[in-house]
């Protein structure tokens, strides 16, 4: 979001307002819905069952911030892990003096429990010559002096689409999900085993 005028609930409330106003419409070409494999065997669930258990989907915010950068959504049921997390994949400029190693620059916000936050980082490795390794530094908000940690939550965020949704994909159970979804996240690919 861009800054608040201050930290007042009003001030932080206003500035993620005018964020969420900023979102353009979910584009069905850009959302995935899958359904985990057995889901319609589930007593209760009509075998008939189109309720997607997934979604992936390619966000954008059209401020000046924010245009041309993609947000990635995903989530669902019966995945691989359960995880709450937003992931800030750091590039580096196209103008800097870089060595062309792969960039892992990563910093994440962990949003089940109390939090954490972790940056990842390629740096060079102590030592004579040039080498690359991944280096992470993680901070758990509860481990904050004087932290009083709130209780777990969830947030649900819910968007209209107001065209036809694409078709609900089959995936396996433990699975990232549909294989479909993997094109939302080209050309860096989905942060989901870092």
């Amino acid at each position: 979001m861009e800054p608040p005028v201050d930290l007042s609930a009003k001030g932080l409330q206003d500035a993620r307002d005018a964020v969420i106003a900023a979102f353009r419409p979910l584009d069905p070409t850009e959302t995935v819905f899958g359904q985990f494999d057995g889901y319609r065997d589930i007593e209760g669930i009509a075998p008939d069952s189109t309720t997607e258990t997934f979604v992936a989907a390619r966000l954008w915010i059209d401020t000046d911030r924010w245009r041309a950068v993609p947000f990635l959504l995903r989530t669902g049921k019966q995945m691989a892990r359960s995880a709450q997390r937003v992931s800030l994949l750091l590039r580096a400029p196209d103008d800097g003096p870089y060595i062309d190693e792969p960039n892992d620059n990563v910093l994440s916000f962990s949003l089940s429990g109390s939090g954490a936050i972790s940056l990842t980082m390629g740096v060079n490795k102590p030592g004579v010559g040039l080498e690359f390794a991944d280096a992470t530094v993680k901070l758990a908000l509860d481990d904050v002096e004087g932290a009083e940690p709130l209780a777990p939550y969830v947030r649900l965020i819910h968007d209209v689409v107001n065209s036809d949704p694409p078709p609900i994909e089959p995936y396996s159970v433990g699975s990232w999900g549909p294989t479909a979804a993997d094109a939302l996240a080209d050309p860096d690919g989905w942060l989901l085993s870092r």
